[in-house]
């Protein structure tokens, strides 16, 4: 192929659709190229049993950021979503329910400690504080603070100087960054269920159990989204096909069963096009990774390339998965034993937090410290099908769980001999709260990290694409002088969930790194 681009895009997850879209929509000549047959990454809808289909690995959409769907007019090229404002959290006997409206959450919350409903309000206060600075970190640019010349000094001052007037929010987000998830919401909160309410965000995509310094950050994180708890219409792959639409009416170029074999660089140190798996090779002004940095640098790009001190640091960057994600075919609805419709005042619990106490997410974590996974796991099982009934034959419904802790490798055994023994565990705690649950199960299918980490190339199947760490945070991600979508080499950028803002279905990165291409004035 002798056609040059200005743009290639490697990898058709949701951040590099964005980024391609963004591009093209400025005018430049865009080629998206995808090693599956379909474009999504992470964001994406398959069937997994023979009629039915649901979001194989993301599942939310609230964290999509309402600016890159306004700009890329998204609603416009196909996607449609339902917003589900309420998150339920069962016991074997109760359940609260946790919404957006904080005088209903009060409300739930005064059914089981009187004292908590009443410190309610400074919780919401100062969490909505921190979440209101981190959802404006999110479309910043990292600056890089190590930077010494007069460019990068004017660039620190001015980051400080937009952010003169938020001591109190940096000084939040500093305790969330610092503090765990438990002592977090212990300042505020005596009861059990309501602790373990909220401590269940710190879960997601961690490594390391609530009672642990820093994990009060992963709590805060999960909360940022701004389009509201929600279940895309057709699954989380129709937020994938949106974004490709949008990109290609501009016209964007895809390419799918495209796998890259390497990010070609010249003798000058510059990127200039790459090679496919069969040999072809297609040059572009710029090349822009979507693929996690690990795979990015060293594997694309060959290590030759780049300097020791970089991949020391890119060696390092730490990708650990420990979630698993369970899908269910079920021929009927669960039905929990602690839910009520009069006391939760919704009509049923389609997105549910299994976590009775704080012990029992803690607990879920301790196995896995020393190679093993849950003997009983916590669970986030969700019914898109109560809201999007065509995912499934009429009259059955699909359950998804996002689930924990199952390190990516075994002590003393393989997962092939226990992956089953991690489904029973699952399906027990499930029946403890929905009694009967294994009973209305048709097939299911499990991801583990392993698995995770073989389909969509991320590694350590990590959702994160690396951990939310404060040394992967911000100016730190995915490592020191390279936060800002570039790297050592001239004309490849990054922008996938290795940059800022990390992970989730946000388009966030995507958006960013388009900017930044954009500002880089030479396209020769």
């Amino acid at each position: 192929m002798n056609r040059q681009y200005d743009a290639i895009i490697v990898g058709g997850g949701h951040n590099g659709l964005t980024c391609g879209a963004y591009l093209s929509k400025a005018g430049k000549k865009v080629l998206v190229l995808e090693r599956k047959p379909w474009v999504g990454g992470a964001s994406v809808t398959e069937e997994f049993v023979p009629g039915f289909r649901a979001s194989v690995y993301s599942f939310i959409m609230g964290h999509l950021h309402p600016k890159v769907i306004a700009e890329l007019e998204l609603y416009k090229y196909g996607l449609e979503h339902v917003v589900v404002d309420n998150v339920v959290n069962p016991t074997e006997t109760d359940c609260v329910v946790f919404t957006k409206d904080p005088v209903k959450t009060r409300q739930q919350i005064a059914r089981f400690s009187q004292k908590d409903a009443e410190n309610y309000p400074k919780f919401y206060e100062s969490l909505s504080s921190t979440i209101r600075i981190l959802q404006r970190l999110q479309l910043e640019t990292p600056i890089n603070p190590f930077r010494k010349d007069l460019m990068g000094l004017l660039k620190t001052a001015r980051f400080a100087w937009r952010y003169r007037h938020a001591e109190q929010e940096v000084y939040n987000l500093v305790s969330a960054l610092s503090m765990s998830a438990h002592d977090y919401v212990s300042r505020w909160f005596e009861s059990d269920i309501i602790k373990a309410k909220f401590m269940f965000w710190a879960t997601i995509g961690g490594n390391v159990g609530p009672y642990s310094p820093g994990t009060a950050f992963y709590l805060v994180t999960h909360l940022i989204g701004q389009t509201g708890m929600s279940f895309p219409k057709g699954g989380m792959g129709s937020i994938a096909d949106a974004i490709a639409a949008s990109g290609q009416a501009k016209g964007m170029e895809i390419r799918t069963e495209a796998e890259v074999d390497e990010i070609l660089v010249n003798p000058q140190g510059r990127a200039g096009g790459v090679r496919l798996n069969g040999g072809e090779e297609i040059r572009a002004r710029r090349v822009v990774s979507n693929v996690n940095a690990r795979l990015t640098f060293g594997h694309l790009v060959r290590r030759g390339h780049l300097p020791e001190d970089f991949m020391e640091r890119i060696d390092g960057y730490r990708a650990r998965g420990k979630s698993f994600k369970l899908l269910c075919a079920v021929d009927r609805l669960p039905q929990y034993s602690g839910f009520s419709r009069e006391a939760a005042s919704i009509d049923y619990p389609a997105y549910a937090h299994i976590c009775p106490t704080p012990e029992f997410l803690e607990r879920a974590f301790d196995e896995a410290k020393y190679g093993w996974y849950s003997s009983n796991p916590f669970l986030s099982p969700s019914v898109p099908t109560y809201y999007d009934p065509d995912l499934a034959p009429e009259g059955k419904h699909i359950v998804t769980f996002q689930g924990g802790v199952s390190p990516y490798s075994l002590e003393n055994s393989t997962w092939e001999k226990e992956r089953g023994q991690l489904v029973k565990n699952a399906f027990s705690v499930m029946n403890r709260f929905a009694p009967g649950f294994t009973r209305s199960v048709i097939d299911y299918k499990l991801y583990l990290p392993e698995d995770i980490e073989a389909d969509i190339n991320m590694p350590g199947g990590n959702t994160e694409h690396g951990e939310l760490t404060l040394d992967q945070l911000f100016f730190m991600r995915p490592v020191p002088g390279y936060a800002d979508y570039r790297s050592p080499i001239r004309g490849l950028y990054q922008c996938g969930a290795s940059t800022h803002p990390g992970g989730a279905v946000s388009a966030v990165n995507g958006h960013n790194a388009a900017r930044e291409i954009l500002r880089d004035r030479r396209w020769n």
